[in-house]
């Protein structure tokens, strides 16, 4: 039995100690990231993450379709900016026609 005590306390010392270089290693990890957050976009964020965590990074969109958010709501801004750009092609349009 005393064997037996000896190997559970030496496991459990090692796994202590495991643990608290797995912290260590978060909180380093978690400083460069808010760190970084002032830096880059949060897609280069998410992809650095993925890269650290051993997976493999996401395709890059060109129009940034990650940070885009689907909604039927509209803004004052977007009905204008729409309007005047929808008016401004029928015009060309009509000019080419003529």
């Amino acid at each position: 039995m005393v064997g037996g005590a000896a190997d559970a306390a030496g496991q459990i010392a090692r796994l202590e100690a495991r643990v608290e270089r797995l912290e260590k290693l978060l909180a380093a990890r978690s400083r460069l990231l808010r760190e970084l957050t002032d830096e880059l976009c949060p897609e280069d964020l998410v992809n650095l993450s993925r890269l650290a965590s051993g997976l493999p990074a996401l395709l890059k969109s060109a129009f940034g379709i990650a940070d885009w958010r689907e909604t039927t709501a509209l803004t004052g801004g977007d009905v204008e900016k729409t309007m005047k750009q929808l008016w401004r092609s029928t015009a060309r349009r009509h000019d080419e026609e003529e």
